[in-house]
């Protein structure tokens, strides 16, 4: 299916709240882990089928602490892409739910995320970044010496998807964006992700397993904690609920198994064409780019590790 990238709407929702990195912005606090304070995060995703080029693009705020954290992964001819920084500032204007237009952004910065319409059932998000990357899995925050740029539309295909936790809303859909590494630059379209989450409880606290992967018949969500298994699995345009969801603990080609409600069973295998680490606190969060199978349909995504030793692995 074909869309059009349509640069009107690009610049429409990034410009929506253009004032606010004109408001007041808390002292920043860089000692967050285990605090209880509202946050809230946007991320959009997409890989071409072949892992050749695709990007995962990460904003994650602290509004009350003046702190926001900025992930952004790409792959360009196979060749991938990173910056990250925990220590960005923040506005001190909280996103909900229910706001329309939902800007997600960092001040001084050219990085913004904006939905439009509310978040379970979002018409449209709008993304851009211009970061400074290092190349391959640098592992470290700042800036390093690759112009990353990068900016399109996400057109959700459905509402949200159920079975997921509280304030966190899923979405699979279309986009289109460009993407542009040391003045190098494609267009990419097709079959992607996109999700928020708003909470209070501290983030990156107990440990967890994520998968993200989504093809053009079949798409996966699947948590895996110590006290927490849960997803949901859309096949042939049929959302079912997990209610367990177990994997295996990483390798380059892991297995895993979707139990869902109603007692049947997805199994699935991912295989692994890019790891990499982001520090957290004083940890490093285990990102993976995989190829994986969702029962006969083919996919592609992220299957992500957060304290691996202290996850119940295991199908």
């Amino acid at each position: 299916m074909t869309i059009l990238f349509d640069r009107r709407s690009v610049a429409a929702g990034l410009g929506a709240f253009g004032a606010t990195a004109a408001l007041g912005a808390p002292r920043m606090h860089k000692k967050i882990e285990g605090l209880t304070t509202w946050s809230e995060s946007a991320m959009v995703l997409y890989f071409d089928p072949e892992l050749r080029n695709g990007f995962s693009f990460r904003l994650s705020r602290y509004p009350d602490l003046g702190t926001t954290w900025l992930w952004c992964h790409v792959i360009q001819d196979g060749a991938f892409f990173g910056y990250t920084n925990q220590f960005l500032p923040s506005t001190t204007h909280h996103v909900t739910a229910d706001q329309d237009p939902a800007v997600y952004d960092v001040p001084g910065m050219a990085v913004r995320i904006v939905r439009t319409g509310p978040a379970d059932s979002a018409r449209l998000v709008s993304f851009s970044a211009r970061v400074r990357a290092h190349r391959g899995d640098a592992a470290r925050d700042g800036d390093g010496p690759v112009l990353v740029d990068l900016s399109g539309v996400f057109h959700p295909n459905q509402a949200a998807h159920g079975n997921t936790l509280p304030g966190r809303y899923e979405r699979t859909g279309l986009v289109e964006a460009e993407l542009s590494v040391a003045g190098r630059s494609v267009s990419l379209s097709g079959m992607a992700k996109a999700h928020e989450q708003t909470q209070t409880a501290p983030r990156f606290m107990p440990s967890f397993t994520y998968a993200m992967l989504w093809g053009q018949e079949a798409s996966l969500i699947g948590l895996l904690t110590k006290t927490v298994s849960l997803g949901d699995v859309e096949i042939g345009g049929a959302d079912r609920a997990i209610a367990k969801f177990a994997v295996e603990k990483w390798s380059p080609r892991r297995k895993f198994l979707a139990t869902l409600k109603d007692g049947s069973t997805v199994d699935g295998v991912a295989e692994t064409r890019f790891s990499y680490r982001v520090p957290v606190f004083d940890k490093l969060w285990n990102g993976n780019v995989v190829r994986a199978r969702i029962g006969t349909h083919e996919a592609v995504g992220m299957i992500n590790d957060w304290k691996p030793d202290e996850q119940p692995y295991g199908l």
